[in-house]
């Protein structure tokens, strides 16, 4: 495991697990997105499998929404404590799925030699 999935990891077991219903539909509807649980349950699986690319992919998916920032940290919020915590987490797990979206990439250096 890389230090960026260590780290989205760690930023997800901040959130409460499958069986805390109350806060994935609160999520869910703050984002805008169907079957939320189930996806971070098959996400969750393929990152014990060794595969976090689709962990990244949700976290871009559920949180990288401009348009919806503002219920979705008024989501976590309710979890985390506080607007400020909320924005913190959102701004740090987009940054390491990033991150870990990159390392599954080809070398960008290649890829920018191939565009030029």
């Amino acid at each position: 495991m890389t230090d960026d999935e260590q780290q989205l990891a760690a930023l997800l077991n901040d959130l409460p697990g499958h069986e805390d219903a109350q806060f994935w539909r609160g999520l869910k509807e703050a984002a805008g997105i169907y079957r939320i649980r189930s996806t971070m349950s098959s996400a969750v699986q393929e990152a014990q499998d060794g595969d976090f690319e689709p962990l990244a992919e949700f976290v871009l998916d559920v949180f990288n929404r401009d348009s919806r920032l503002k219920d979705i940290t008024t989501a976590l919020a309710t979890h985390l404590g506080s607007t400020l915590r909320a924005r913190a987490w959102i701004t740090d797990a987009i940054a390491a799925a990033d991150r870990v979206n990159r390392t599954n990439v080809e070398d960008p250096l290649d890829a920018l030699t191939n565009k030029w």
